[in-house]
């Protein structure tokens, strides 16, 4: 079995449910995020604002987060188990590029 298949089983009888891609791309205003995701844990928990961002090592995601008072960004959902953070990522990158093979060059929907 190969790593992304592993990723894609359930952590600790956890696993996401569902997830939902809103994509738009930051580039034109120099920033690398290319979506923002929601998904659901067991359909009992729902982690918002997940932004799916690309570099150069390739695309990654970035659990939300809230600016402090001193301007500093804290995490608002923090993942304990690495395995966790891995099948969440998955799951959105999975969903991300299904979502995304739907457009073309031009940004309309292909039939």
């Amino acid at each position: 079995m190969t790593r992304k298949e592993l990723e894609r089983l359930p952590v600790m009888n956890l696993e996401v449910t569902d997830v939902k891609i809103y994509p738009f791309d930051t580039t034109g205003v120099g920033g690398n995020v290319k979506a923002v995701a929601t998904v659901k844990i067991n359909d009992i928990l729902e982690i918002k604002d997940i932004k799916i961002l690309y570099s150069n090592k390739g695309y990654f995601i970035q659990m939300p987060t809230r600016k402090s008072r001193t301007g500093e960004f804290i995490p608002v959902v923090n993942l304990l188990s690495k395995e966790l953070y891995l099948h969440i990522r998955r799951k959105v990158l999975d969903e991300y590029k299904r979502i995304m093979e739907k457009y073309d060059e031009a940004g309309t929907v292909r039939d």
